[in-house]
């Protein structure tokens, strides 16, 4: 497995990460080799938890010491029906607490808000992301080889690796295996609110990177849906929150 970054990269280009992700490494020929040998190992043991789910990408995820914080966000839909329940599974491989990068979750902000997360539009959340990190995230310690699963639409976080060893741990994306995947793409420049569409299958992830995000993708489009999503202050945020049941 050799990446283009080394497992260690250097915080510039277009996601200026401190982190290695499988997706974001320009090598294709490792990217494909990273799904091959996650999915022969995964794939049977997924199916004992997730029944007619299947794999829609599988990545490397590695923090280098002292570095690695990983932004606030949710993860991108990728059905073209935004009410599908879509699941990561996310598996250290090494144990993992706060001091070297554990997953931090906002518990039930999964039910709340039927927000579109995608490349170019901002997170509902983006006015009060400090106020999330220091408030409202639970760090999971987990040990090598346990796996969180969860919905893609919660919220969640690591922080910086400031133990003295690499954090290695796998990230999984799946979904119900009757769905065909998509990527929404919103046009900042066309005037128009609203996101268009894309199928795709797991190949595209592979062959393509984030900057293939950021501009209208050259495949099938299956049309525009309006672009619903809203800026929440912290206030409606806690209030919603709160009602995540009802919901």
């Amino acid at each position: 497995m050799r990446p283009d970054d080394k497992f260690d990269p250097d915080g510039k280009g277009l996601s200026r990460s401190t982190y290695h992700c499988t997706f974001l490494d320009s090598n294709v020929e490792y990217k494909r080799k990273v799904s091959e040998l996650i999915n022969s190992i995964f794939t049977k043991v997924m199916h004992q938890y997730l029944i007619d789910y299947k794999i829609l990408t599988s990545n490397f995820y590695v923090k280098p010491p002292g570095k690695g914080t990983f932004q606030i966000h949710q993860n991108w839909p990728t059905t073209e029906n935004i009410n599908d329940t879509t699941l990561t599974i996310w598996t250290p491989l090494v144990d993992v607490d706060r001091q070297n990068g554990a997953i931090q979750v906002v518990e039930g902000s999964h039910k709340i808000v039927p927000d579109i997360a995608a490349a170019t539009v901002p997170h509902y959340f983006c006015d009060f992301e400090d106020e999330l990190i220091g408030k409202y995230l639970e760090v999971i310690p987990m040990k090598a080889g346990e796996g969180l699963i969860f919905d893609d639409s919660l919220i969640h976080y690591s922080g910086r690796n400031t133990s003295d060893n690499p954090r290695y741990a796998i990230q999984i994306e799946t979904l119900p295996k009757e769905i065909n995947p998509v990527v929404y793409y919103y046009d900042v420049n066309s005037g128009k609110n609203e996101f268009e569409i894309f199928e795709v299958n797991s190949e595209f992830f592979i062959k393509n990177s984030l900057e293939h995000l950021l501009t209208r993708p050259k495949l099938k489009s299956l049309g525009f849906v309006e672009n619903r999503n809203k800026i929440l202050s912290e206030q409606e945020f806690v209030e919603k929150l709160q009602s995540g049941d009802k919901i």
